[in-house]
């Protein structure tokens, strides 16, 4: 009977201790639970928020971006504005030189010392006599060079010296051409202004002798805008063969 009753005590003594620490272990159990759903709580959050952090980065590059292309092109456009002020400079200063530049270039010209024959009215033997004068013109084109000279006239001081010119100053040399020794000069119709009696014959000598100081012209031919004229003047002077020095 004895042993019947401890065996009984033993079977039912052990169930109740499997209770015991099942029921000791379930609290901790649900802590454990607990924990992991904050954990898992706590992970959803970050989760979350990174999500709603991305785009604001990327928002963010973006107007970085955006902000420095706007930048660039400001830079861009300025440096074309300031482009375009060094050009207009560049130009103004161009200008500004140019007549320099065009000096330099006409002392590089070739030059040649020729005569221009003035009037000069000699008191001991009571008449007019053609003098020389030196001037430095163009040797490219020295005939028409040397006329130029002419029809600008003595200078103040040879004034003083006493010369004078039958030439006027509306005259104007249109162009000259050398064939066979003989330069057809083409002038405007300035070259009858005025020319009566021997002021005619007077312009006549300072043209020649100016024309004709040169190796390659034996004489001259006069025409007026491109005409051959064979008189010439009010008086009628005649001009229709090579006129030469006399």
């Amino acid at each position: 009977m004895a042993t019947k009753k401890k065996g009984k005590t033993t079977k039912k003594s052990t169930p109740k201790k499997s209770h015991q620490a099942s029921s000791s272990k379930a609290p901790y159990i649900l802590i454990i639970m607990a924990l992991a759903a904050g954990l898992l709580f706590l992970l959803s959050l970050q989760t979350d928020s990174l999500k709603h952090l991305v785009p604001k980065k990327n928002m963010a590059g973006q107007e970085k971006r955006v902000g420095t292309a706007n930048t660039s092109s400001k830079e861009n456009k300025q440096e074309d504005i300031d482009k375009t002020k060094e050009l207009e400079k560049e130009k103004s200063t161009k200008q500004e030189l140019s007549p320099k530049k065009e000096k330099e270039k006409e002392k590089e010209v070739a030059t040649v010392q020729v005569k221009v024959y003035f009037l000069y009215y000699n008191e001991k033997a009571d008449k007019i006599e053609l003098r020389p004068v030196v001037r430095t013109v163009n040797a490219l084109t020295p005939v028409k060079a040397a006329l130029e000279e002419l029809i600008k006239g003595p200078t103040k001081l040879e004034e003083k010296k006493g010369y004078v010119s039958a030439i006027p100053t509306t005259l104007k040399v249109i162009d000259v051409s050398i064939v066979n020794n003989i330069a057809f000069i083409n002038f405007n119709s300035a070259l009858e202004e005025g020319a009566a009696g021997n002021i005619m014959l007077n312009r006549l000598d300072q043209i020649i002798y100016t024309a004709t100081q040169f190796d390659n012209v034996d004489g001259i031919h006069l025409l007026i805008n491109g005409q051959r004229k064979r008189f010439l003047g009010p008086d009628g002077i005649s001009i229709a063969g090579p006129l030469k020095r006399h």
